[in-house]
C-alpha cells in the first residue's frame, strides 16, 4: 500500500472509531446520521435515476449511461436491519451499475425494531419475484447486496432453492452478515480492529431485528444447505469481525458443490466499498464485482 493509500485509510478508521452506535444516539439519529454521511457520496452523474413503487416499497433504478439491457442487478443494501437506504447506498449501487454495465434496481425493505423479521425479507422476496414477472430477461437477473443486506439476499437464496424457483444467474455479497448468533472465533480475534462492529453491538441488533431463534436458517442463512446454487463471489475484509461468516459460508458452498469465490481484502474493513469516491481499494473490490456480474450475465 502507498503512502497516499495509507493515510487515506487511517483517516478513514479514525472517522469510523469516532462515529457514535445507535446505543448512545438512538436507532433514529443513528439512521439520520447515515442519511446525512451519505450526502457526501454523490453518485456519478452519468447515473440516471427513475424513482417508483413495488406495491408500497420504494424503489429506484440507477440506470447508467451504457449498459446491457439483458443485463440487471437487484441490490439489497446493509445497514444492520436497522438502518440503511436508498439514499445511503446509492453511490455504491451506483459504482457497481457502472462497473457491471447493469441497470440496477435499489430499494426500502421493512426496517427492524419498527418491522422486526421476517418483514425485511418478504420485502426482498416481493421486489425479487416483481423483477421475475416484469424484466424481459429474468435469467439474467444477478444480486448483489452487503452486510445485513447480504443476510437478506443469502435467506432469499434459501427459500428459492427450497420452493424450486429460478434463482439470480450470479450473487456477489459483501461483507456478509449471515449467522446472527455472532458465535464464530472472529470476533474475539479481530475485535479491536474492526472499526465498526463488536459482537457486544451485534448481538444487541440481533435481538431488535428478532426474538426467534437465532439459528434459524431464515434468520442466520449460513446455517441453509445450498445445493444448486449459481456462482457466488463472497468479498470480505481482513479485520473484520464477520470474516469468520464468510469463511464458514464459502466451506459450505464448496461442499455443496457450488461454484464461489472468496476474496479476503488485506487490511480492509467491514464493507470498505462505502469509501470507494476515497480509496482504491473500494474502486478495486467493485471493479472485481463488475468483472464476475459481466463474466455470468
Amino acid at each position: 500500500m502507498n503512502k497516499k493509500n495509507s493515510h487515506i485509510l487511517l483517516a478513514i478508521l479514525r472517522h469510523l472509531k469516532s462515529q457514535p452506535s445507535f446505543e448512545s444516539i438512538g436507532i433514529k439519529s443513528f439512521r439520520n446520521l447515515l442519511e446525512k454521511t451519505a450526502l457526501v457520496f454523490k453518485p456519478d452523474k452519468s447515473i440516471k435515476l427513475e424513482s417508483f413503487h413495488i406495491k408500497s416499497i420504494e424503489a429506484q433504478w440507477l440506470v447508467p449511461l451504457n449498459y446491457n439491457e439483458k443485463r440487471i442487478i437487484m441490490y439489497i443494501h446493509g445497514g444492520g436491519y436497522i438502518a440503511g437506504s436508498i439514499n445511503s447506498h446509492r453511490d455504491l449501487a451506483s459504482r457497481i451499475a457502472i462497473a457491471s454495465d447493469a441497470k440496477v434496481l435499489i430499494f426500502n425493505y421493512g426496517l427492524a425494531p419498527e418491522h422486526p423479521f421476517p418483514k425485511g425479507l418478504m420485502d426482498v422476496r416481493t421486489v425479487y419475484q416483481w423483477l421475475v414477472d416484469n424484466f424481459h430477461y429474468p435469467h439474467k437477473i444477478s444480486l448483489v447486496a452487503d452486510s445485513a443486506g447480504a443476510g437478506l439476499g443469502l435467506a432469499l437464496l434459501s427459500e428459492l432453492l427450497t420452493d424450486g424457483r429460478p434463482l439470480p444467474i450470479c450473487t456477489a455479497l459483501i461483507s456478509p452478515w449471515i449467522d446472527l448468533e455472532c458465535k464464530n472465533k472472529s470476533y474475539i480475534e479481530n475485535q479491536g480492529k474492526d472499526p465498526m462492529l463488536s459482537q457486544s453491538i451485534l448481538k444487541k441488533i440481533a435481538r431488535l431485528y428478532t426474538d426467534q431463534d437465532l439459528s434459524s436458517p431464515l434468520i442466520s442463512p449460513v446455517n441453509n444447505d445450498f445445493s444448486g446454487i449459481t456462482p457466488l463471489l463472497i468479498q470480505t475484509g481482513e479485520q473484520e469481525v464477520l470474516i469468520d461468516d464468510s469463511k464458514i459460508l464459502a466451506e459450505n458452498l464448496k461442499t455443496s458443490g457450488a461454484e464461489v469465490q472468496l476474496e479476503i481484502w488485506k487490511d480492509m474493513f467491514h464493507v470498505w466499498h462505502y469509501f470507494a469516491k476515497y480509496l482504491s481499494q473500494g474502486r478495486q473490490a467493485i471493479k472485481q464485482i463488475g468483472n464476475f456480474i459481466k463474466k455470468y450475465s
